[in-house]
């Protein structure tokens, strides 16, 4: 499935991706054979002489477009966007819902298609 946003068409991994390239606490790499994002860090561990040695540690897969732990900080960074009024096809509705009827997508999707066209427009 694609999603149209401000003229350019995606699909949930790349809504994944520009959330991620746009909104997160941490690096991330594109495993390109099953398309999806890993979240990494750096992590300090002691060596076996007690010194400080750093390693690059995996976090877990990225997909806000289906998880929402990974939805969460998108909801509150957009939440006075996302509850906003606008004229629906019968009546006034929130952006959040008029966004998953435009797009036929899920509350999750929606919420990635709003962070991405705020900070479109910001640009």
């Amino acid at each position: 499935m694609t999603y149209t946003i401000d003229g350019k068409e995606y699909t949930e991994f790349d809504i994944n991706l520009r959330c991620a390239e746009l909104y997160l606490p941490c690096d991330y790499i594109i495993n390109e054979n099953d398309k999806s994002i890993d979240l990494i860090g750096v992590q300090t561990w002691l060596g076996a002489h007690g010194e400080p040695d750093e390693r690059t540690v995996k976090y877990g897969n990225y997909n806000p477009c289906k998880n929402p732990a990974d939805t969460d900080r998108i909801i509150d960074k957009c939440w006075d966007e996302l509850n906003q009024f606008v004229s629906g096809k019968q009546r006034m509705e929130t952006k959040w819902i008029f966004t998953m009827q435009k797009h036929n997508c899920t509350k999750l999707v929606a919420a990635c298609i709003c962070y991405i066209e705020i900070n479109e427009a910001a640009l």
